[in-house]
């Protein structure tokens, strides 16, 4: 299994992730499935951050788990 967390913490400092960011809003405000919008900001950054289809999900689960336990 790869070792996510140097790249989880670079997406995490996302404008996305951040406080009023579009995902950000969507889990605190539950407008949509989280892990959906998660996957979909990941998705797009896909290409800065080097990710193949396979890390999109684990990484996105990952945020969605930091999320949760804050």
């Amino acid at each position: 299994m790869k070792d996510y967390s140097k790249v989880l913490e670079e997406i995490i400092t996302e404008p996305e992730f951040r406080e009023n960011g579009f995902v950000y809003k969507h889990i605190k405000e539950g407008k949509s499935n989280a892990l959906v919008s998660i996957q979909s900001a990941v998705d797009r950054m896909s290409e800065l951050y080097d990710l193949e289809r396979d890390d999109i999900g684990q990484i996105s689960q990952r945020i969605l788990d930091i999320f949760k336990n804050n």
